[in-house]
């Protein structure tokens, strides 16, 4: 599954000029915990948080907040917070170290780049400008998907003459998501392709069991060769 299948592209975003108090209105209005920052031209660059504007009420301009920050700088401390939290418009407080991907990009893969990056969100671009956004429940709906909806996928995969090893003999049960396999293929490695295949099946959680194949694995042609036995 693509990115693309899943994205959200109404996506509410800000410019960078857009005053602080308009930005946290857009935010708290809009039922989202991130909002990105984009040009004229549409380019992304930077992203809003909760944690960036909730700087300001953390570390303000009031008196009361003035020791502590000197005990902050003090300690050496890198402080970026204190920075943000003297911002007037999004420019200033949003985040510019982005972790971003494609809309063609699989969505294993950008499931891992989440959780490497601990973020709960992705901005989709294509060459630099936002078409959408993907979001952790994004890929959860992608497993909210009922058994039955799931096996008519996997017949569909076990009938694609196409992709499927030939001569396979597939059986398969569907329970809680998890596609359990029986039967047999040709060739040993006809099992990694099938299970392959059912794996990149939305909301499929796993898959188990066992295909048992009928014949050794062929020599490749150059194995052959370098061997002399032809």
């Amino acid at each position: 599954m693509k990115v693309h299948e899943i994205m959200t592209t109404e996506v509410v975003s800000v410019a960078p000029e857009t005053p602080f108090k308009d930005v946290v209105e857009r935010l708290v209005r809009s039922e989202v915990s991130a909002l990105p920052v984009v040009d004229a031209s549409g380019k992304l660059v930077g992203l809003i948080s909760e944690a960036d504007l909730i700087s300001k009420e953390a570390y303000g301009t009031r008196r009361h907040r003035a020791l502590a920050v000197l005990a902050d700088v003090l300690s050496g401390r890198e402080h970026r917070w204190v920075s943000k939290a003297a911002g007037s418009v999004a420019a200033d407080v949003m985040s510019t170290r982005l972790a971003v991907c494609g809309r063609n990009e699989d969505v294993r893969v950008v499931a891992r780049r989440m959780l490497e990056a601990g973020v709960k969100r992705l901005p989709v671009v294509e060459a630099g400008v936002l078409v959408g956004i993907v979001s952790r429940c994004d890929i959860l709906a992608t497993l909210d998907r009922p058994d039955e909806e799931i096996a008519a996928a996997v017949r569909r995969v076990l009938a694609d003459d196409l992709n499927m090893p030939e001569a396979s003999h597939v059986r398969f049960t569907v329970k809680a998501g998890v596609v359990a396999l029986s039967g047999d293929v040709r060739y040993g490695w006809d099992e990694s392709i099938v299970v392959s295949l059912i794996k990149g099946i939305p909301g499929v959680i796993d898959v188990t069991g066992q295909l048992h194949h009928r014949e050794p694995e062929p020599r490749s042609p150059t194995e052959l060769w370098t061997f002399g036995t032809r």
